[in-house]
């Protein structure tokens, strides 16, 4: 298996390619990073949203926070090399276990991290501390959760009454063009959460929300995007609204208010959305 290809191949063999790939280059060039650092491989490998267009994107974790300046050399180093040779692995910035727990996965703003590290998938774990931190994920508590959906329609209800229903009225179809997508990405990810998933990255939304079964939604972002007319596109955005609202009343995420309720809403827990 070449990791030019690994497209090719299924999340399993994905992984082992990649340990392979690491203990014959990493640990090679750089052996003091055997048995003291872990390696996980994050983003669309790990959600399984992986083609011809990706990169294995991997992150590894040590113990000593005394070792930063050499750590985050290495990674320096060796993306320089990725890039030398074309090679389609993309080296986050390496992190101790602390900086791990500490500042992504304690609390519940951190949406990103904890979709990405809930999901990574497990390359190299010698004393078994990332998936000992990772087995500690859990899902939003219920009042939380419910925080994070009415900040979402929220959010919707914003842009859709104080920015794109203004940009129509003044003509300015380019701003109300990049409002309607933010609406989409609201409502898409309010739909998500309500299904037990994480919020999605924008390129992942797409497929998150088939994966859970919205096929009328789609049906309705479809008709959204291609629509051109402002009439037309107003009416598509507002149905999408009615569309789940209905649902998140119906599950008791949220109760029928006015728009302006909504529009001065204020919460404590929001949404990391992340292009």
């Amino acid at each position: 298996m070449q990791i030019r290809t690994f497209y090719r191949y299924s999340q399993k063999e994905v992984v082992s390619m990649f340990r392979e790939f690491v203990e014959s280059e990493m640990f090679v060039r750089f052996p003091f990073l055997k048995g003291k650092t872990s390696f996980v491989i994050t983003g669309s490998v790990s959600s399984n949203h992986y083609d011809q267009y990706s990169d294995i994107d991997t992150e590894f974790f040590y113990t000593q926070e005394k070792d930063r300046a050499v750590m985050n050399e290495i990674v320096k180093e060796f993306k320089k090399s990725l890039q030398e040779r074309n090679l389609p692995v993309q080296f986050h910035p390496a992190k101790t276990f602390q900086e791990l727990k500490r500042e992504h996965l304690a609390g519940w703003n951190s949406d990103d991290a904890l979709r990405e590290y809930s999901k990574a998938l497990v390359v190299i774990d010698p004393q078994h501390r990332f998936e000992k931190l990772q087995s500690q994920i859990g899902w939003y508590p219920k009042d939380v959760l419910r925080e994070k959906i009415q900040w979402l329609f929220a959010e919707a209800i914003f842009l859709y009454e104080e920015r794109f229903i203004v940009a129509i009225k003044r003509g300015n179809r380019l701003y109300a063009q990049a409002t309607k997508l933010q609406i989409i990405k609201m409502l898409g990810n309010a739909l998500l959460l309500r299904a037990h998933v994480f919020p999605a990255f924008d390129k992942h939304l797409f497929s998150e929300l088939q994966q859970i079964g919205e096929q009328s939604f789609i049906a309705l972002i479809d008709q959204t995007v291609s629509s051109s007319a402002p009439q037309d596109c107003q009416k598509f955005v507002e149905k999408m609204i009615r569309v789940v609202e209905t649902r998140l009343l119906r599950d008791g995420w949220i109760k029928k208010e006015p728009k302006p309720y909504w529009i001065q809403l204020r919460l404590k827990y929001k949404v990391e959305i992340i292009s």
